[in-house]
């Protein structure tokens, strides 16, 4: 385009539901290594530091409170540590206090789920006072074990504790706060945790599988639900439920039992946050890549620690339910956009088509359509512009400059400012991936968006009056003239090192590429230089 002419661009623009219940049941004392008082030092402290913490606000051990529906009860004020049976050691470098319940409260648990429920025989809860060297974290830890691992021996649970568990243990392990919060579990299958695995899919979806006369089958699944609960009994006597969360999976519509499966062993305990938030801090997901080319995504597999061999897993954190923010879009990239083009048939046709008419003493070009297709533009003999007016968005948009030291041998201020204006009435499809291209008599170059943010903010610092543009103008061929005539540089460069100082700090990446458009470099100016650097 000359750079007498400015013209601007005419643009236009659930199957089943369940309860999880949690009964009461009353626990001998336990027998190893007790202390007859808390008459230790460690002992008195961690005593100080619990009822403080967690303070009786009057009720006697066994009365319940009432509370919110929707809300956990506080359990300090219904259940107490037996200071009188405690033990004491060091696990995972950390300082553990181990007690049973006071037995007034007649406390247990018991898992239900769907119609099955865990005898509450086979449940022992325990309170842990956890000291790292800095400070106490209290926790009531809870082992339920299967009737598979029982097999009618009642004694087995005194096994299992949170510094030890029998090698073929079946059953759940779940931690709560004093205050009754749950905060996670695990499940043992003959003494190996269960990776716990969801199906999120709200959807009855199709299995294919072969029966035995040979032929091929769709199997329909459908999605089994359980609503978990913590339900609590007093000495047996039912008292209050809440409710945890609704766990789900794709199950044959012939085998649709709640849980699953058979036997005694119940599904892995329910995670203490609704689905789509987790404990602990936020996970900053890595940006998601744009596709410009084939990216192969593999499968992304959690993996849960195994847990020391010499007891249970630590529990889990008592930080609140998080939700993690989405990925954000990758900057953009314009050489991986380059290379994408450097292999496009019909890019580089249309690009060879423009080259063959520099010759003419009109532009012509073509908008780039965001499906793909090219509208063929056509400007008028004697006049350096083209008048696009596209009726949807574009992804980009293709030129053509002809000879003559009138003319520009590189991109104007006015195809510049063309991404802007098309922007700004709504016709650019992808800021991030728009494409601007010029083919001259001296060479082919490319702008692509490197920072939408940057961008915007340089387009209204230099394209949103008549001024500002008028300005910029000024500044690109002012620093052309002073290139050519005080440094002495080429026509060419003169423009191009002219370019990338307007440039500069914009969000645009200028590129150069070769005469058949299959190699693509991206050109910087340092101290008056222009830097080129290989994207193909």
């Amino acid at each position: 385009m000359r750079k007498k002419h400015t013209r601007p661009l005419f643009v236009k623009l659930c199957a089943v539901t369940a309860i999880l219940a949690v009964a009461l049941i009353v626990h001998s004392c336990r027998k190893e290594n007790k202390h007859d008082s808390p008459s230790m030092p460690e002992i008195a402290a961690a005593k100080a530091w619990y009822e403080n913490t967690y303070p009786a606000n009057g009720s006697t051990s066994g009365k319940l409170l009432t509370q919110s529906a929707g809300e956990h009860h506080d359990l300090s004020q219904w259940i107490k540590p037996d200071w009188q049976h405690v033990e004491m050691y060091t696990r995972l470098g950390k300082s553990v206090i181990e007690l049973p319940i006071e037995p007034s409260a007649k406390f247990g648990l018991t898992l239900q789920f769907g119609t099955r429920r865990v005898d509450p025989i086979y449940s022992r809860s325990y309170f842990l006072l956890i000291n790292d060297g800095q400070k106490y974290n209290a926790y009531v830890l809870t082992i339920i074990a299967d009737s598979s691992y029982v097999n009618n021996d009642v004694s087995k649970l005194t096994h299992n504790t949170y510094r030890k568990h029998d090698p073929d243990f079946s059953g759940s392990v779940l931690y709560f706060t004093p205050t009754g919060a749950y905060l996670g579990g695990y499940a043992y299958k003959n003494g190996q945790i269960i990776t716990p695995t969801t199906d999120a899919g709200t959807d009855a979806v199709q299995k294919v599988q072969s029966i035995s006369s040979g032929k091929l089958t769709p199997n329909t699944m459908v999605q089994v639900c359980t609503d978990w609960y913590i339900a609590y009994f007093t000495d047996g006597v039912f008292q209050y439920a809440t409710y945890l969360t609704t766990t789900c999976k794709s199950v044959d519509d012939g085998n649709t039992t709640p849980g699953g499966g058979n036997g005694g062993s119940p599904p892995p305990p329910p995670p203490p946050c609704p689905p789509g938030s987790h404990t602990g801090p936020p996970v900053v997901h890595p940006c998601t890549v744009q596709a410009v080319e084939s990216i192969n995504d593999g499968l992304k597999i959690n993996n849960i620690p195994a847990p020391p061999p010499d007891g249970m897993p630590p529990p889990p954190s008592q930080t609140p339910c998080v939700v993690d923010a989405p990925a954000k879009p990758c900057p953009p990239d314009p050489c991986a956009q380059a290379k994408a083009l450097a292999l496009d048939a019909k890019f580089k046709s249309e690009m060879a088509d423009l080259q063959s008419k520099t010759g003419l003493a009109k532009e012509v070009g073509y908008m780039i359509n965001a499906d793909g297709t090219y509208t063929y533009k056509e400007g008028v003999d004697g006049q350096a512009y083209i008048d696009l007016n596209p009726t949807t968005p574009l992804a980009g948009f293709l030129h053509s400059h002809y000879g003559g030291t009138d003319n520009f041998p590189t991109f104007s201020g006015t195809d510049v400012k063309a991404i802007y204006d098309l922007q700004q009435l709504g016709k650019v499809a992808d800021i991030s991936k728009f494409t601007a291209a010029v083919v001259t008599p001296t060479g082919s170059y490319i702008m692509k968006i490197n920072d939408p943010t940057k961008f915007a903010a340089f387009a209204a610092t230099n394209f949103s009056t008549a001024a500002k543009f008028q300005n910029f103008q000024y500044y690109y061929l002012n620093s052309q003239a002073a290139n050519q005539h005080v440094l002495g540089k080429d026509f060419v460069t003169s423009y191009e090192l002219a370019l990338l100082t307007v440039l500069k700090d914009s969000g645009i990446t200028l590129l150069k590429g070769n005469s058949t458009f299959t190699t693509w470099n991206t050109e910087s100016n340092t101290g008056n230089a222009i830097v080129v650097t290989t994207c193909n």
